[in-house]
């Protein structure tokens, strides 16, 4: 056995905890908080927050245009205004969107140049420069609150990429399942399926280590069985504890474990063509699934154990059997639609998978069956053909 593992972030779990940010804030001045449009706002977190600081004796200045995709030039902006206000500290407040915003700002606050020069392959290195940044997450979803990455669109470009540093880990993440139930269902969804795959992919892929796989397990094993619940019941804190519990635990995943084909075809078409992330995946999934199965099948006949099957069956038998409930899984949460269906065209296949191949090449190398962006192109037209 050969690893390392790195799991740095306080975490601050359950209601109530947004007071205890306070603690985290010692010798600090002057705090600017990322946000987006208009969740936070709407649901008063934004003015508790606020408050909270200010009662804290602690200078506070909201930057409230962050999109759900966020993209480079929202980041460009917040930095002027965090040199300007002589912020030692970024706060991310929202769904991972502001957490990768506020990590970005952090960076791009004491860092010359574009920010997107920071990417993971970009020219410039993220150094020890970068100020403290502190998440406190109201999805249960990216994974962001504990991780170590930051993902940032240029749309002018068409691209989606992410930057990677380990003095991108939060100082401290803030959990609070009364944040959380502000979510709406459709969101839910969308983010909790997000979580169950990083555990997914972080659980099947070849670049792993010892507590990568204990928390993607346990994080399916929660996810599969609470959020069809909590998409329904949303203002169960029980329910929605749970959920942040196992996004927590996916988050500890994608920072030890890589995420695979389907994660970085999802990044691509975020780029490209908008999709939210989770969707994205869903759409893919199966495909990518089927395509990897023969390299995993131990692995997804564990899976199936995970997921509730109790048959004495071949591994070959469960590794089909979980690929089915998964596939099942995206249909109950209503993510069933096809690339096409979003509006991605077929001819477009063949690019798509060529930048996913040149791009990300580690990622795909990962799966448990490596391939070339033919074998990608395959995966994506076998995904509106099923």
């Amino acid at each position: 056995m050969n690893w390392t593992m790195s799991v740095p972030v306080p975490v601050e779990f359950g209601t109530g905890s947004l007071e205890r940010l306070t603690k985290y804030l010692y010798g600090v001045n002057k705090v600017l908080v990322m946000t987006g449009r208009h969740a936070m706002q709407a649901t008063g977190v934004t003015d508790r927050l606020r408050d909270l600081l200010e009662n804290a004796g602690v200078e506070c200045l909201v930057y409230d245009k962050v999109s759900v995709e966020p993209n480079f030039e929202e980041v460009e902006e917040a930095r002027a205004l965090a040199r300007e206000f002589g912020a030692d500290v970024i706060v991310g407040c929202g769904g991972g969107s502001a957490l990768d915003a506020a990590k970005a700002t952090a960076v791009a606050a004491t860092h010359p140049g574009p920010i997107m020069d920071y990417v993971a392959g970009g020219p410039r290195a993220i150094t020890e420069a970068t100020l403290p940044n502190i998440a406190i997450t109201s999805t249960s979803g990216t994974g962001s609150h504990v991780g170590r990455v930051s993902v940032l669109s240029d749309r002018g470009q068409g691209i989606k990429r992410a930057l990677a540093s380990d003095y991108l880990y939060p100082r401290a993440a803030i959990c609070a399942p009364e944040i959380l139930r502000t979510m709406p269902p459709e969101v839910t969804a969308n983010t909790g399926f997000d979580a169950f795959t990083h555990a997914l992919e972080g659980y099947l892929s070849t670049v792993d280590n010892p507590m990568g796989l204990v928390c993607a397990q346990e994080a399916m094993r929660i996810i599969y069985r609470t959020l069809p619940k909590v998409i329904q019941h949303g203002d169960d804190l029980d329910l929605r504890s749970e959920m942040a519990w196992a996004d927590t635990l996916s988050g500890v995943s994608l920072a030890t474990n890589a995420v695979l084909i389907p994660h970085v075809i999802g990044m691509v078409l975020g780029g490209r063509y908008g999709l939210t992330h989770g969707p994205a995946i869903a759409s893919v999934m199966i495909a990518c699934l089927e395509h990897s199965r023969d390299g995993a099948v131990g692995k997804l006949a564990n899976v199936a154990r995970l997921l509730g099957c109790v048959e004495p069956w071949s591994d070959d038998a469960l590794a089909d059997w979980a690929i089915e409930a998964i596939e099942q899984f995206i249909a109950s949460l209503g993510l069933e639609r096809s690339l096409t269906e979003y509006g991605v065209p077929k001819e477009d296949f063949d690019d798509i998978a060529e930048e996913v191949r040149t791009t990300f090449g580690m990622r795909v190398d990962a799966d448990p069956v490596p391939t070339d962006a033919d074998g990608l192109a395959r995966i994506l037209r076998r995904s509106v053909e099923r």
